[in-house]
């Protein structure tokens, strides 16, 4: 059965009743002022995820006609065993696993959410996955 791994922080999905994901949590986070080894870990295990970044991920586009009302009560998944292209099996979760560990070394505690059926999908590449939560629940991290 398969598997998807979402990362997340404390705070509250401004439209789902779920926790914020790791990477808008990221957008709040100031790595100006972090010590040098963490703004160098955070552009380290970062670069996989930015476009054009070692990982080649596919960043869906979601705005104007696109983002209907399921796109907007839906969360990203990661599915477990997601490859970056040329990586091993569940490379992508390892980096993400990587950057959560760098957000909370710069004050930003992040936790792995786990389920074999995140909803329904909405959006699928075969490496992460968006999908409406049953019933508009996601299971809690924190």
């Amino acid at each position: 059965m398969a598997m998807f791994i979402r990362f997340v922080t404390n705070l509250p999905h401004p439209t789902v009743d779920a926790e914020l994901g790791m990477f808008a949590a990221r957008d709040d986070v100031d790595f100006s002022v972090q010590k040098g080894s963490v703004q160098r870990a955070h552009d380290e295990a970062f670069y996989w995820f930015i476009k054009g970044g070692g990982g080649g991920l596919t960043y869906p586009r979601l705005k104007g006609k696109a983002r209907t009302s399921d796109v907007r009560k839906s969360l990203f998944w990661f599915h477990k065993d997601a490859s970056f292209s040329c990586s091993k099996k569940g490379s992508v979760v390892m980096r993400a696993r990587e950057l959560a560990s760098v957000l909370t070394l710069a004050g930003c505690e992040i936790r792995e959410v786990r389920l074999t059926n995140p909803g329904k999908i909405v959006w699928d590449d075969g490496v992460q996955v968006l999908a409406q939560p049953k019933n508009g629940k996601v299971p809690k991290a924190f």
